[in-house]
């Protein structure tokens, strides 16, 4: 999970719930530090630990599938006892990826999506919110290339199917080879690859957080109607997110990235209040970690703790550096988390300009 921008506010929040899906939709898991065999083992099951060239295949496959097909489904995510619930339709045509996800409970909310183009409408506010987006979204997994993922994770395949929404789906086992990312396990369609479920485990094998199709149907023809928004927008305050890509090392920002982690998008995201903040993410192709960074404002509520917290699966840090407020969040061990928070340090960059 990663933490985002509530779109009306220009505040930080949890974006699973319904401001999960503005920014992504990706489950991740705490960490589980175990070798692919012992874990098989340990849980009974038949799981092969499949080959550098075939994990890499199977993984790009349910990506491929998230992306290029089509399918209409409810899927419900449960996470710290509480269920929210969401409508997709997904479309893909021309090389022209669409999706619209209609939140089902709490506050009404659609997100409609081409690409990477997001429209968010909030008929309570009658607001639309309009943003780029390039992160994945579920039943999409892969934030970036799987060229070195064997040397970070096993990945084990249950010889058995099991059921999700009806249909049989392979059961897939994703176990980190180190203390800095986090257990995946996915179920993915047998017959189309489709990502159906993906479960964040405990270290005793519990599940902590889920997310998974209660009903879909993959492979139909989807008409233009099915992706229109719920809702008339005539009188409707029409809202730009504006961005710029950025380089955080450039603008004096040095840190020390978790073994594995590369960074895939720097960004400048100025709201309609003025505030500026500068987002960087960093994947291992699969786990993501992101920073914040904005000038610190004392009257600011979410500028006052420092240190670690965490939200459910969430590991956060968050510290004053000068005239900045950091935040380091995301779904992989607090370690990892401490980490890199500690080692983000700002120097002076205006002599060498």
């Amino acid at each position: 999970m990663k933490l985002a921008h509530d779109p009306a506010s220009g505040n930080w929040r949890q974006v699973f719930g319904a401001g999960r899906f503005a920014r992504a939709l990706c489950v991740a898991v705490v960490t589980l530090v175990m070798m692919g065999f012992s874990v098989a083992h340990a849980r009974g099951t038949d799981a092969v630990v499949q080959s550098p060239e075939d994990a890499k295949s199977l993984l790009e496959g349910i990506q491929s599938a998230a992306k290029r097909l089509n399918y209409q489904g409810v899927f419900s995510q449960q996470r710290d006892g509480v269920v929210h619930s969401f409508r997709m339709t997904h479309r893909f045509v021309d090389d022209r990826e669409e999706e619209i996800i209609e939140v089902l409970d709490n506050s009404p909310r659609e997100y409609l999506r081409v690409n990477h183009a997001v429209r968010c409408y909030m008929p309570e506010q009658k607001m639309v919110v309009n943003e780029l987006q390039r992160q994945e979204r579920f039943p999409a997994l892969l934030m970036g290339e799987l060229s070195h993922f064997s040397e970070f994770y096993d990945v084990l395949l249950a010889s058995k199917p099991n059921r999700v929404a009806g249909r049989q789906c392979l059961m897939v086992d994703i176990v980190p080879k180190d203390d800095h990312r986090p257990r995946y396990q996915f179920c993915a369609d047998v017959q189309t690859g489709l990502l159906l479920k993906a479960q964040l485990l405990q270290a005793d094998g519990s599940v902590l957080e889920q997310i998974a199709f209660n009903q879909v149907r993959i492979g139909h023809a989807i008409a233009d109607d099915e992706l229109a928004p719920s809702w008339s927008t005539d009188g409707w305050q029409e809202i730009n997110q504006k961005q710029e890509t950025i380089d955080f090392r450039a603008l004096g920002w040095d840190y020390e990235q978790p073994p594995g982690f590369k960074p895939v998008m720097q960004l400048q995201r100025t709201f309609n209040d003025g505030r500026m903040v500068n987002q960087m993410i960093l994947t291992d192709g699969l786990a993501s970690v992101s920073v914040f960074i904005e000038p610190y404002q004392q009257n600011l509520s979410q500028h006052q703790w420092q240190g670690a917290s965490r939200l459910g699966s969430i590991n956060l840090y968050g510290k004053q550096v000068g005239e900045y407020w950091v935040v380091v969040v995301g779904e992989v061990p607090a370690q990892s988390i401490h980490m890199l928070a500690q080692s983000i340090s700002r120097r002076d960059v205006s002599a060498s300009q």
